[in-house]
């Protein structure tokens, strides 16, 4: 039986994500029809735009470039923080959803996933009628949109994911390689990153249909062993399949692809900083503890590294998973630019005995736990955005907008 595989990825997440929030909060403005942008600090080095909307795209604005920049191509420009919680809460939607077609859903990142669809034709119809079933369902009941690439391996299936956007479906069978894949910039291809372009370029090679039907040898001798492997991804063979994530029992983690590539572990700090986060106020929801933290890295050439480590005593406080984590960050940065991060909290339980120790400040400690649960219960009261870290807000955002202001007069002067 012939594989069948859907690459499923959410058009434009961030910007989609925030901008239904608002939607929902009672805002009129629907950020995806107007130049706005999801974005970081901007007077920090985090100030770069994670997400854009495509009127933005429009003004030439991409996604990595600082917000500085982003400002002088398009000075009316809108910026909303991220909102990672709100970001999980939707790609556990997406994903609950994908669940109901096939058991064997690989979720690569938080807007991606792999569905294996080999032998659902009875259940469902052929590819192309399932993945449209699936796609205006999205749409329909989480109101955002998707591209869903139907191929025979994953590779393809990204591949093919990643054609016109948005809200399409795309099909990338071997017969078609040549003719929709082909004429595409190598730097299109998956795994080939700017330092990797910019060395096949000087060989001439343009294009993925040059990279396909260059030597072989050759290729290995500019990469090594990578070489092969683009050479492989050119011809559409999946000689390494696309890693792939797996989700563990009395597992809490995030992981998120990064917008730009990362070549000093600094420039990750909001990134981690949100992502232990969201996994300290899922594990405090829960009522549970972990004894383990555990950070993921994914490398530009698609090396995927770990480092963890085992807690004295559990917890679920956000400053002391990030504080582990900021750690093993430090120690396990590799030679080459980063391009995932995670973290993941292990070993999970209702316990929640914690040794004190002598030189440990308990007074901080059990203000840091208060200060917690003050800000979960804000939350679910108010919505996932009512309590952010100030590191995770771009200054526009910290000040209060012109309607919030109007309502503070009015409320001064009645």
């Amino acid at each position: 039986m012939e594989k069948v595989w859907f690459h499923v990825d959410v058009n434009s997440a961030f910007l989609s994500w925030s901008a239904l929030k608002l939607l929902r909060e009672g805002q009129a403005l629907d950020l995806r029809t107007v130049p706005s942008a999801v974005g970081g600090d901007e007077e920090k080095r985090h100030g770069v735009v994670l997400a854009k909307s495509g009127p933005a795209k429009a003004f030439g604005i991409h996604t990595g470039e600082s917000l500085f920049s982003a400002r002088l191509k398009c000075p009316q420009l809108i910026v909303t923080p991220p909102d990672f919680d709100w970001y999980v809460q939707n790609s556990k939607a997406l994903i609950a959803i994908l669940g109901d077609y096939t058991p064997d859903v690989e979720q690569y990142s938080i807007d991606e996933a792999f569905l294996d669809m080999t032998g659902t034709g009875a259940l469902f119809g052929p590819p192309l009628e399932a993945a449209r079933t699936i796609r205006e369902r999205v749409r329909r009941e989480l109101g955002f949109t998707v591209n869903i690439g139907v191929a025979p391996n994953r590779l393809l299936a990204k591949m093919a994911s990643d054609f016109e956007k948005p809200d399409k479906v795309h099909t990338l069978y071997p017969a078609e390689v040549p003719a929709k894949m082909w004429p595409l910039p190598v730097g299109a291809l998956f795994g080939v990153g700017p330092s990797a372009v910019k060395k096949l370029n000087r060989c001439g090679i343009l294009t993925i249909g040059d990279l396909a039907q260059s030597e072989r040898r050759a290729i290995v001798d500019l990469f090594g062993v990578r070489g092969d492997t683009l050479w492989n991804y050119a011809n559409g063979r999946e000689a390494d399949p696309v890693t792939k994530q797996h989700t563990r029992d009395n597992t809490y983690g995030n992981s998120v692809t990064l917008p730009r590539d990362l070549t000093r572990p600094e420039q990750a700090d909001a990134t981690m900083l949100a992502l232990c986060d969201s996994v300290g106020r899922r594990l405090r929801a829960d009522g549970r503890t972990a004894r383990v933290v555990t950070v993921q890295l994914v490398d530009n050439a698609f090396r995927r590294s770990s480092h963890q480590r085992t807690l004295p005593d559990p917890t679920n406080s956000t400053d002391r998973l990030y504080q582990v984590a900021r750690e093993l960050l430090e120690q396990m940065w590799p030679q080459r630019p980063v391009r995932l991060v995670g973290v993941s909290a292990e070993k999970t339980g209702t316990d929640q005995f914690e040794q004190l120790d002598l030189f440990t400040d308990s007074t901080r400690r059990q203000k840091q736990e208060k200060l917690d649960r003050t800000a979960d219960a804000l939350r679910r009261k108010y919505g996932g955005a009512a309590v952010t870290r100030a590191t995770l807000l771009t200054p526009d955002s910290r000040k209060p907008s012109a309607l919030s202001a109007a309502k503070q007069r009015d409320k001064e002067k009645g």
